[in-house]
Parts: structure tokens; sequence; C-alpha cells
């Protein structure tokens, strides 16, 4: 009779786990389509070209790509190209 009783209990816990895993997916589901739905309205929130839309989620995209810290230098270094190129032709 305790065996049953055991094996019964048993039962009830994995068709709670599924639903609880059930109900884990669903949530996970919802939270991605809500985050969706902000990225969507951000984007449109933006009014610049496909184009120009494109080369910024690019250079996002790039900066993921880099270590940590480094795309302040990065920066750095093009805001440097930017002052050199405005009075590098004058000077001689």
């Amino acid at each position: 009779m305790r065996i049953e009783k055991l094996k019964a209990e048993l039962e009830k816990a994995w068709q709670k786990a599924a639903e609880w895993q059930a109900r884990a997916r669903d949530l996970e589901k919802q939270i991605l389509e809500q985050e969706n739905l902000q990225i969507i309205a951000a984007v449109r929130s933006i009014t610049v070209s496909p184009e120009d839309l494109g080369a910024v989620l690019g250079r996002i995209r790039a900066m993921k790509d880099l270590p940590d810290g480094y795309a302040g230098e990065e920066k750095k270094k093009e805001d440097g190209r930017k002052e050199n190129a405005g009075g590098g032709e004058n000077e001689e």
C-alpha cells in the first residue's frame, strides 16, 4: 500500500512539473513578444531612412563583437581622425 501511494504522489509531481514547464515556456514566449513590440515601437519612432537605420544597426552589431572597454577607445580614435582631417590640409 505504501509503495502505491508513493507512486501516485510521484505521478502527480511529474504532472505538476510538466504544467510548470509549459507555464514557463508560455511566459518566456510572452516576454519575447513584449520585447519585440518594444523594439518595433522604438524603431518606428525613429525617422531615418532604411539605409541609415541599417548602418546604425550594423555599427551596433560590430560593437557587440568588440572587447569590453574597446568601444570607448575606438570612439576616441575616430574623434581624433575627424579633428586631424579638418586641419591637416592647411598645415605646411
